[in-house]
């Protein structure tokens, strides 16, 4: 009569479907991994024991105390699915967010067009940018996809300024639309003085904004596909071609699927990293890290320690007893669980039942195993699962 059900889960592990790429054995990645994943497990061992006693932190999961310490000025850690912040410090602190600035100008871009084969013209003003560029020379014509590989991969300002002439009129007309965005996207802390992330006085974000922006963003498989990929060739007419290379050292892991990095004098190293190291997409956000080295350990040990926060678990079993139910001039009866559900979830959450039956008492006693109606399981604001609800006899005491 029972079924058994599982709904979202992914085997924990280091795979994922965008990716199929490899660490070879003894690189210090895997080092640092294994580090990280070490103190996470340790860290998610102790988390039963201490969640009850360590208090909220800017609405955070857990204390810092119980986190990897890291030595970034600001950042977060989040839940991608649902945005539940897990971890933070200083992240609404207002500072340079050097080439993260470049997620919103991708983002805009993609808003615009829907056409990414579409071609637009470099402005005379890529002679200004050739710092960080691809060499596109003023009137260059380039699809706007290989536009936004370069601006995402390379960091391309040349691209960027190209894109952004080709939205807004000019760097200054496309600034105004992502300011404009930012308040729409709730960026409380964010103003944008132009499309690359130069340091200028008056541009600036924080980590719970470039976090709220980065998962926005994700949700659009283009732009995941932009940031998705390690090393790209990008080309434009007539022959040109050159081979770029993302400084986001979270896609050198096959869990890995984006987004940005940046690094400015002014800034130092800012990340906005994505990736699935165990059951749950995290976004990890860490601004002025002193070294790229230091922000892939940073970055790796937050997100292995948010990983062990969640775990696989059965929230109802097919028979389990989970109410009672009222019935004219007759004994209570027992409800059951016509199916069992297992989900992904937070070992701290206790997930919130949301019952649809008639109405009490009910007229007559129905026969066993009739369908009575559902109950829908609800754990930081996403639906875990439905499962139908069976009469059963004799009654028996309520789960729930």
């Amino acid at each position: 009569m029972y079924r058994s059900r599982e709904v979202g889960i992914t085997a924990l592990g280091y795979t994922h479907p965008m990716h199929d790429r490899r660490i070879p054995r003894g690189h210090p990645a895997l080092l640092i991994l294994g580090v990280a994943l070490g103190a996470a497990l340790l860290s998610g061992a102790v988390l039963a024991a201490t969640s009850s006693r360590v208090p909220a932190v800017a609405g955070a999961e857990a204390a810092a105390a119980s986190a990897p310490r890291v030595r970034a000025a600001s950042g977060i850690l989040v839940d991608r699915r649902t945005g539940r912040v897990l971890w933070s410090t200083s992240a609404d602190r207002r500072l340079a967010p050097a080439s993260c600035t470049k997620i919103m100008t991708a983002l805009l871009v993609l808003e615009r067009y829907r056409d990414l084969d579409r071609m637009v013209r470099a402005p005379a003003v890529v002679t200004d940018q050739q710092k960080v560029a691809i060499g596109l020379r003023p009137g260059d014509r380039i699809s706007v996809r290989q536009a936004l590989r370069a601006v995402m991969t390379k960091s391309a300002n040349d691209a960027c300024v190209t894109l952004a002439t080709a939205v807004g009129g000019s760097e200054t007309g496309f600034v105004k639309l992502m300011n404009r965005r930012a308040a729409q996207l709730g960026l409380t802390r964010t103003r944008f003085v132009n499309s690359r992330g130069t340091p200028k006085p008056g541009h600036y974000s924080s980590a719970r904004d470039l976090a709220r922006l980065g998962r926005y963003a994700m949700r659009d498989a283009r732009f995941r596909d932009l940031v998705g990929t390690k090393t790209r060739l990008i080309t434009w007419p007539p022959s040109h071609a050159v081979s770029v290379t993302s400084h986001n050292r979270l896609l050198d892991y096959p869990w890995g699927d984006g987004i940005k990095s940046g690094s400015t004098e002014q800034s130092l190293r800012v990340l906005v990293g994505s990736g699935k190291p165990g059951l749950v997409p995290l976004i990890v956000v860490t601004m002025r890290e002193p070294t790229r080295d230091q922000e892939e350990k940073d970055a790796l040990a937050l997100l292995t320690w948010g990983s062990a926060l969640y775990e696989r678990r059965q929230i109802v079993a097919a028979g389990d007893v989970v109410r009672q139910m009222q019935v004219t001039g007759d004994a209570p009866l027992a409800v059951v669980a016509g199916a069992g559900l297992t989900a992904i979830i937070r070992k701290a959450a206790v997930p919130t039942p949301v019952f649809d039956l008639p109405e009490e008492p009910l007229p007559a006693r129905p026969v066993d195993g009739a369908v009575l109606g559902t109950v829908t399981y609800r754990s930081d604001g996403l639906v875990l699962g439905r499962v139908d609800l069976l009469a059963a006899t004799p009654a028996g005491p309520a789960g729930q």
